[in-house]
């Protein structure tokens, strides 16, 4: 095992600039919590001074030498944080010239001997600050005082309030205030700037001006004749315009910004903003480099500045076209694993994966990185080969086990079926669980997660599976037919078929950049059923420019049927056709969950040889899709224990079934006798029956306050009807009141998705 180097001693006081946050004190010594320093010293505390050894006589000590490391472990327990993983561990380096990894110390010995190194950012991302401090204090390291820091995050005005700080001559809060340092400085970009200051070397800022930006922009070459000669040295001496495969880019990035893209040929665009910012930082870069000759100039700016050696590279490679230089391009990564070097060939020089652990500041909040799951059910055919695979992400509101029930009953084994769990579990008005695949502000990282799940998903079903990685289809509807896009769009590795069907939040998602490289899906069908077709094939045209080939399809509006039939024949499937002679069906009420569940109930009569049609509630000679009485599910027919839902749990629970108003007699004595019979037991000993009414005695709240009392605490609350709408469940909800404090609820609106088992 190899010893770690040694640090020099201006490593150790880079070090001990940026550790925690404290600037290098000019005067310092060791003292305990609360002691008043010297007049004019500053005080570090000692990290062990907080800790005590408890007293012990030296004869018990020397009885028992255990009762020594107990309190010494304890005395040396330290204040800092843990430290953060090793960059080499953290990190993944690629030259792209051999197309090869590359360790992060030889790609700094490589870095050495250029004259500019222009370092692509994500501004929020911890691990990517963490390389670049790595950057500048090794090449420091390599060549001592004969490096430059240049940084986008400072405009060109305020360098004398940057060497003002540098020298000492103002303190860190003024420099702050006065620099117009971004928000997140402090976490961000202090440590370079600390780093640079410990080391005497020069820091550049890089930027244009932004009190004079707005007036550039909107003034053109007329604004610039018009500026001062003071405020013109601030800028560069001729103002470039850009490569039109550039502007190309931009316009791809703001996509739904600012009034959409600006169009205009370069000449056009030469004084917008972006064009500006690039011109001032190449050539403040240009004049770095030329003031300190065998020096390197490390600049920081953000990735799109200085990908595929456009932008501000380009700006710069004008003004000193002999300059030897090299582009880094630090891209943040769930796990190195994930990373796509072959689609970033040509974004740069070298290539770092950082993972991400941390976010920093953005709008107001941070974020850390955690391990999570994206749940998802999965039904694969005994004794299959190389079966397809459909990926179906539900919308918002519909239950997953629910999801699954129509696929199985729509593709029966023609292809395996996995359906993905909303990742924020969401209660329905009519109490029933469903999901939400991103919140607000969350929109991209929400939707990135999702997206990475999916991919996993394929990777591990495919592998340990019989299943054909070739065939794979993931498709979605409502909410989840936004993550299909969003997959679709910037997924790195996932080449299916993807199906979205009448996506949802297309506002936000119009706003979001297209990516540089094609999409390595291999297809996009946007179906139209409730959402304008138009409106999709706005959405199909931005994605047909960036090279992936889509279409838009518009299908019968809320006919889960046609749904089923459109992903059927993605598998070269077809429905069955059933009967020549329909039966008709109808629904008490026509509710969304009712339309799913009799939906299923379609399909299973369909693989049963009857083919059915779904009239509006009322229809004359239509099968009501009703519990009890002489409709098709008779009380009757509960007797096995077959058409309950059971409570979820390891151990089980209590299905409490709640007799609506009206109930007859009859029946009223069937579900009793079903409780008393404990039927519910012929399928899980765990499981229990309990019957409450609606109308009368014992209602619900009673039966749950009696179960509490026997020490039963879980509960499924289910109508005894094919599908209860919104308005009774939230009653029943409000009627159970503090009866249902301490207890494990769930609420199901009915046993519709149940009795498709017995629907034949």
């Amino acid at each position: 095992m190899r010893r770690p180097p040694r640090k020099g001693r201006l490593e150790n006081r880079i070090e001990a600039a940026v550790a925690g946050g404290r600037a290098l004190p000019s005067v310092s010594r060791i003292t305990k919590p609360g002691t008043k320093p010297l007049d004019g010293a500053r005080t570090v505390e000692h990290p062990i001074a907080h800790h005590t050894t408890p007293a012990c006589h030296p004869t018990m000590l020397r009885l028992c030498p255990l009762l020594l490391l107990l309190p010494l472990a304890r005395a040396q327990t330290p204040t800092t944080p843990r430290p953060l993983p090793d960059l080499a561990t953290a990190t993944r380096c690629v030259d792209t010239k051999t197309q090869t990894d590359i360790p992060l110390p030889a790609l700094l010995d490589r870095l050495a001997s250029h004259d500019v190194v222009f370092v692509g950012e994500t501004h929020i991302d911890d691990t990517t600050h963490r390389v670049e401090l790595h950057l500048l204090t090794e090449l420091l390291a390599r060549k001592p005082g004969r490096v430059v820091l240049a940084m986008e995050m400072f405009e060109r005005d305020v360098q004398p309030t940057l060497d003002a700080y540098l020298a000492g001559r103002i303190i860190e809060p003024t420099f702050v205030q006065k620099a117009r340092a971004w928000g997140n400085y402090h976490t961000a970009y202090r440590p370079l700037v600390e780093a640079a200051k410990a080391a005497g070397i020069p820091v550049v800022a890089a930027n244009f001006p932004g009190t004079l930006r707005r007036q550039m922009a909107s003034g053109g070459k007329a604004a610039l004749d018009k500026l001062s000669a003071e405020q013109r040295a601030l800028l560069p001496d001729e103002i470039f315009p850009a490569s039109a495969a550039y502007w190309e880019r931009v316009d791809r990035a703001v996509r739904g910004h600012m009034g959409g893209p600006g169009g205009g040929t370069p000449e056009e665009r030469r004084y917008e903003t972006q064009n500006l910012w690039d011109n001032a930082m190449g050539d403040n870069v240009a004049k770095a480099l030329a003031n300190h000759p065998g020096a390197t100039v490390l600049h920081v700016a953000g990735g799109f500045h200085v990908a595929y050696r456009d932008g501000t590279v380009a700006q710069f490679a004008r003004r000193a076209p002999q300059a030897k230089f090299a582009v880094v391009q630090i891209s943040p990564t769930a796990r190195a694993h994930d990373a796509r070097p072959d689609r970033d060939l040509q974004q740069a020089d070298f290539l770092v994966y950082a993972e991400s652990h941390a976010r920093d500041e953005n709008e107001g909040n941070y974020a850390v990185s955690v391990p999570a799951e994206l749940r998802y059910r999965l039904h694969v055919a005994e004794h299959a080969k190389d079966q397809p695979l459909l990926v179906w992400l539900p919308d918002r509101g519909t239950r997953t086990g629910d999801a699954e029930a129509l696929w199985r009953a729509a593709l029966g084994d023609g292809a395996a079926v996995a359906v993905v769990e909303a990742p924020f579990p969401e209660l329905q008005p009519d109490l029933a669980l469903g999901g939400r695949y991103a919140f607000g502000d969350g929109f991209r990282a929400d939707y990135g997660r999702v997206s990475l799940g999916l991919a996993r998903l394929v990777e591990w079903v495919t592998r340990r599976y019989p299943v054909d990685a070739r065939r794979i289809v993931v498709a979605g509807q409502g909410e989840g037919a936004t993550a299909v896009l969003w997959t679709a769009l910037y997924g790195e590795w996932l080449d299916a078929e993807f199906v979205a069907i009448d996506p949802q939040e297309l506002g936000r998602l119009g706003m979001e950049a297209l990516p540089d490289q094609a999409p390595v899906a291999k297809s996009l069908q946007l179906v139209s059923q409730r959402v304008p077709q138009d409106r999709l094939a706005q959405i199909a045209a931005d994605f047909t420019k960036i090279g992936l080939a889509t279409t838009v399809t518009a299908l019968q509006a809320a006919d889960p049927l046609a749904t089923c039939g459109l992903l059927a024949a993605k598998f070269g499937k077809t429905l069955p056709a059933g009967s020549d002679t329909p039966r008709t069906l109808a629904l008490a009420a026509d509710l969304p969950r009712g339309r799913e569940w009799a939906a299923l109930h379609q399909l299973v009569q369909l693989r049963g040889g009857q083919a059915t049609v779904l009239a509006a509630p009322g229809t004359d000679g239509a099968q009501v899709l009703e519990v009890g009485g002489s409709g098709p599910f008779p009380v009757a027919g509960f007797a096995n224990g077959r058409g309950l839902p059971l409570a979820g749990g390891p151990f089980g629970g209590t299905t409490v079934v709640v007799l609506p108003k009206g109930t007859s007699d009859a029946d009223r004595a069937a579900w009793l006798d079903h409780e008393k019979n404990k039927v519910l037991k012929k399928r899980s000993m765990f499981a229990n029956l309990a019957v409450a009414m609606a109308d009368g005695s014992p209602s619900l709240a009673e039966v749950i306050t009696q179960l509490k009392s026997r020490g039963r605490s879980r509960f499924l609350v289910v109508p005894a009807v094919f599908c209860a709408g919104p308005e009774w469940m939230q009653q029943l909800q409000r009627e159970l009141g503090a009866a249902g404090e301490g207890c494990d609820l769930a609420w199901l609106p009915g046993l519709g998705a149940e009795l498709a088992g017995l629907a034949h």
